[in-house]
């Protein structure tokens, strides 16, 4: 399975249940790789020296973020 980075922006939500007892629960959101991807995407999107179809555009940016993972992983 592919390394995602985990949650992106994770949270913990308080809430009243209806019986009235406090309860909490976490969202995790989109992924560090989908985000780290939308970054790339919109950096490749921006210059005008892009090329290639939409497909091996958005793939390009996949490949930025999985880089940007990894890297991740050799500082820690």
């Amino acid at each position: 399975m592919r390394d995602d980075g985990g949650a992106a922006f994770p949270r913990q939500i308080d809430y009243r249940a209806t019986d009235g007892c406090m309860m909490s629960k976490e969202e995790y959101g989109m992924s560090l790789r989908d985000y780290f991807a939308a970054l790339a995407l919109n950096g490749n999107l921006s210059c005008p020296e892009s090329s290639g179809t939409f497909e091996q555009v958005v793939k390009k940016a996949y490949e930025y973020a999985d880089a940007m993972i990894a890297a991740r992983k050799e500082e820690r």
